[in-house]
């Protein structure tokens, strides 16, 4: 067995283990298993009231972001010492498509128009795939009529099918597109430097500030060659019309991201990123074979700049379409493919340890920490839920003894207070779930905004079948070595 295998065997196979465990300790030892249940209920409730602090901060440093006016802030900046000039700023968009509506992408394509950054300062580069070439080619055709000459440069690109040590998957895809962009930029002699890079999926919306804010960073940030930047994903292009399990698990998706954005010794890219141009020629753009390239980017960057990279959380948002498919039940079953691929994010484990390992010019404590955090993200996300919902109950099932005792007695009502406690959390994302919603479709009537005030009881469903089912479905794959590959989620138009 390679090292590889067996550090892929790993997250699974501690995850099934702590799954397993409390089954046979609640038959043998139930006090054991009713303490644990306590201190675990007593980290979660601590957990919840840092969480919902956390966001709280999101979310005040996201209403701050948006009223700022970044434009006046970067053109007040001079050019001297660190600070770059920022007249010589150019962005470029790559937006990766496959199979993608004419619809999806024209509504992305004027969200650059809509931004208060000046048009011809950006490059606009459509990433298509040969594997949909009939679509591609129209899909492009119609844009360029619609908008070719809006921006600095409107470029498309065709990524070959089939190429060798690929995942087909957005990473390969972007690189293509990448190394085609700079080509373009060393024949209109633009410094890579001055060029700063945003990938996006097809469906993505940049908010109106969010290239004069990402462009002020930039130039202030000192290290920004060592530097990525991650705007809060928001997914709520289309959430009015999504089912109310499906909102549950955009809304959480989007402040988790909140949350991050205010830790950034933890953030990690997610989703939609940027980046100098010459920071991805640097660690050779994306990684071509694997499933989720957007966290893969951070490793390769952090390794490459040997432990010397960070990302800088933008609270200028990005809004991005929940998922919706044609019926109720499709729509679940293409959320969990979602979640699935995302807890996929585990294969990252074997490349990191690896790594690690080799970059011994990294303080060990840093790799130390970095590696747990990849690790215990996984884990929990696969047993949390599991353990809230079912553990407190395997020592009245498995032990008649114990039903008759003090602890016994205790145990169910110090848990029920305890993940009570956890309500003021879940009070803090129904304000802020309001708050962050688009306006009301004209047709749609008043009485949705209860609907959503009351889908957050779906909760516990929602954690159980959306979060640490998936985690568990998608360790367990990479544990057997039966490997996934990239998925497009389907997210119908409306």
């Amino acid at each position: 067995m390679s090292v590889k295998r067996f550090l892929e065997i790993i997250p699974g196979a501690i995850t099934w283990t702590a799954l397993i465990a409390p089954l046979v300790v609640a038959f043998f030892w139930p006090i054991v298993v009713a303490c644990f249940v306590i201190v675990f209920d007593v980290y979660w409730l601590y957990k919840s009231f840092l969480m919902g602090g956390h966001l709280l901060a999101g979310f005040f440093n996201m209403r701050r972001d948006i009223r700022t006016d970044w434009e006046e802030k970067y053109q007040s900046t001079k050019p001297e010492g660190t600070n770059l000039d920022w007249r010589k700023i150019y962005h470029a968009i790559i937006f990766t498509t496959y199979r993608e509506s004419l619809e999806t992408l024209s509504q992305s394509v004027q969200s650059l128009l809509d931004a208060n950054y000046p048009d011809k300062k950006m490059i606009l580069v459509l990433a298509t795939e040969e594997r949909d070439r009939e679509n591609a080619l129209f899909v492009s055709k119609e844009l360029k009529q619609r908008f070719g000459n809006k921006f600095y440069a409107f470029l498309v690109t065709m990524h070959p099918a089939d190429l060798s040590g690929e995942v087909k998957g957005k990473g390969a895809n972007a690189t293509w597109a990448a190394k085609k962009l700079r080509k373009f930029l060393d024949e209109e002699k633009i410094d890579l430097e001055n060029v700063i890079v945003s990938t996006a999926d097809a469906d993505t919306r940049f908010h109106k500030k969010y290239f004069d804010c990402l462009t002020y960073k930039y130039i202030t940030e000192p290290n920004h060659l060592q530097r990525s930047f991650q705007p809060i994903p928001l997914y709520s292009n289309n959430i009015w019309f999504t089912p109310a399990l499906n909102r549950v698990v955009a809304f959480g998706a989007s402040f988790w991201q909140m949350i991050e954005g205010t830790r950034p010794w933890r953030l990690i890219n997610f989703s939609t990123h940027a980046m100098s141009m010459k920071t991805l020629v640097e660690i050779n753009y994306w990684a071509k074979d694997v499933v989720n390239e957007d966290s893969r980017q951070f490793w390769r960057a952090y390794f490459t700049f040997r432990g010397d990279h960070k990302v800088v959380p933008i609270f200028t948002p990005v809004s991005m379409d929940a998922v919706l498919a044609e019926s109720y039940w499709q729509t679940l079953k293409e959320q969990y493919l979602q979640k699935r691929r995302w807890a996929y994010g585990v294969e990252h484990f074997s490349y990191v340890v690896t790594e690690a390992v080799k970059h011994r010019e990294i303080s060990l404590w840093d790799r130390a920490v970095k590696t747990y955090r990849l690790f215990e993200a996984n884990f929990s996300w696969a047993t949390a839920s599991i353990y809230i919902m079912f553990v407190a109950w395997l020592p009245f099932i498995f032990h008649a003894d114990f039903r008759s005792s003090v602890l016994a007695f205790n145990v169910p009502l110090l848990a029920r207070w305890l993940l009570g406690l956890t309500w003021i959390g879940l009070v803090i994302s129904m304000i802020i779930s309001t708050l962050l919603l688009p306006a009301r479709p004209r047709h749609m009537r008043k009485y949705k905004y209860v609907e959503i005030l009351a889908q957050w009881i779906l909760v516990p469903i929602s954690a159980l079948f959306f979060g640490s089912v998936p985690a568990i479905d998608a360790q367990t794959h990479l544990m057997f070595g039966k490997y996934l590959t990239f998925r497009v989620t389907k997210k119908k138009v409306v």
